[in-house]
């Protein structure tokens, strides 16, 4: 597997934790919770522009 793969499958799989933290702040919101979310977008961010 290439670096550009594997760049991809982290992204997918943060896309996919993001998802689940996103509905989990359906449930119970909170600043800690926002702030994964965020911290999580920016990864998915960086890992996108070195592809």
């Amino acid at each position: 597997m290439d670096n550009k793969q594997q760049l991809q499958e982290c992204i997918n799989e943060c896309e996919s934790a993001q998802r689940h933290l996103n509905n989990a702040m359906t449930k119970m919101n909170n600043e800690r919770l926002q702030h994964a979310s965020k911290d999580l977008q920016e990864c998915i961010n960086e890992c996108r522009s070195m592809l």
